[in-house]
């Protein structure tokens, strides 16, 4: 006994860094370094991590793209704004309501949240609306100041500006403004999140950001799998002495490149061992076939995704085991996410064009319907 603690003492393990480490972005907030701005996550990248997540996790996609086609519904209709805006258009460069509402809602799908940009006229009156791309916005602890930069990763050091928070009726006290205050807030940004409990909004899915993490790992692994012909992890032993840590990432490097593929599917675990009696040796585990439980996982994964949005895979497509999912239940079970999920964030969007034009009923959605019977109805 007192030998086999003895030999497991002298094995050590090198470069075998936890995954969750090395990819997942937390969404921690703290201020940058002498300066009032918050960062969203680590290194700054929540955003860009959440967006590179939806285009690699084909669930999440599926549901985000879904739920924003919803969301979206079958048509909107803006009341008239201002004289030269018509047909929908929301500024001067002619995007569209319809392009515009897209853009937030799959933006609110993705982080929680979303941000306009309002140009107001020589009396304060709002002018035009833009779309901001929400992963460029940055603010501080209150949500007063936002900054807009198109590479946070650099820390925001070039090409950043400065711009209020929107003040809603601000136009009725245009005129007692100062100048300066007028060129201040003559553009501003509404930043719209679901939460208010800190600094960044998150999203339906925060929770499940490890099941979408596993599920495009599991893709990685299977084509890389595909790559190296199937072949099996394996340890290797080297029984002649441990050698400088730069010796073991250079003998380390070279054969992960020989044997573990682009993706590290069959990643090969390295032991270092003092013992110079025995030569290198190199051992492959017998392991079982993994396809039954792999398919429990994609299984699992899956179910967390949709979980977290409270949504019934049938909706986006994505079939159940059970063959018995008839239209009704179909209708039943979109009827509860439309109510659950759809109409507040709609809510939420119509609410923001409320703020910004000072009076209600401005944006109009028409709800997506399963037939074609729908009627168009203000959201409320």
């Amino acid at each position: 006994m007192a030998e086999e603690k003895k030999t497991r003492a002298n094995i050590s393990f090198a470069a075998i860094d936890p995954y969750l480490e090395q990819n997942i972005v937390l969404p921690t907030e703290k201020p940058l370094m002498g300066k009032d701005i918050i960062s969203w996550g680590d290194g700054n990248a929540y955003p860009d991590y959440l967006t590179d997540l939806v285009l690699t996790s084909p669930t999440l996609r599926s549901v985000i793209g879904g739920t924003v086609d919803f969301i979206c519904g079958d048509d909107m209709v803006i009341l008239p704004l201002r004289e030269g805006l018509d047909g929908g258009k929301m500024n001067n460069r002619g995007d569209l309501i319809t392009g515009q509402v897209r853009s937030i809602a799959r933006d609110e799908e993705k982080t929680g949240g979303f941000a306009l940009q309002v140009i107001r006229d020589f009396t304060g009156a709002v002018a035009e609306v833009y779309y901001v791309d929400i992963r460029f916005i940055r603010t501080n602890k209150d949500c007063s100041v936002f900054w807009y930069c198109e590479d946070w990763k650099k820390g925001g050091r070039k090409s950043t500006v400065m711009y209020p928070a929107f003040i809603p009726g601000l136009e009725k006290k245009w005129a007692q403004l100062s100048e300066e205050e007028r060129n201040r807030h003559a553009s501003s940004i509404l930043f719209v999140k679901d939460i208010e409990t800190q600094v960044y909004p998150a999203p339906a899915y925060c929770a499940a950001v490890k099941a979408c993490e596993t599920e495009r790992c599991i893709a990685d692994f299977h084509l890389s799998a595909i790559q190296n012909s199937f072949t099996p992890s394996m340890v290797i032993n080297f029984n002649n002495g441990v050698p400088s840590d730069e010796m073991k990432e250079e003998i380390e490097e070279a054969a992960t490149e020989k044997f573990g593929g682009s993706a590290n599917a069959a990643r090969v675990m390295f032991s270092w061992n003092p013992n110079k009696e025995s030569a290198t040796t190199i051992e492959v585990p017998q392991t079982e076939d993994f396809g039954e439980r792999y398919q429990a996982l994609e299984k699992s994964v899956r179910q967390q995704i949709f979980t977290a949005f409270r949504a019934n895979p049938n909706l986006f497509g994505i079939p159940t085991e059970s063959l018995g999912f008839s239209q009704e239940e179909y209708e039943s079970a979109f009827r509860l996410y439309n109510r659950t999920r759809v109409r507040p964030v709609q809510r939420m969007i119509c609410d923001a064009y409320d703020r910004i034009y000072g009076r209600p009923g401005v944006l109009t959605i028409k709800p997506f319907s399963l037939t074609d019977t729908a009627t168009e109805t203000n959201v409320e």
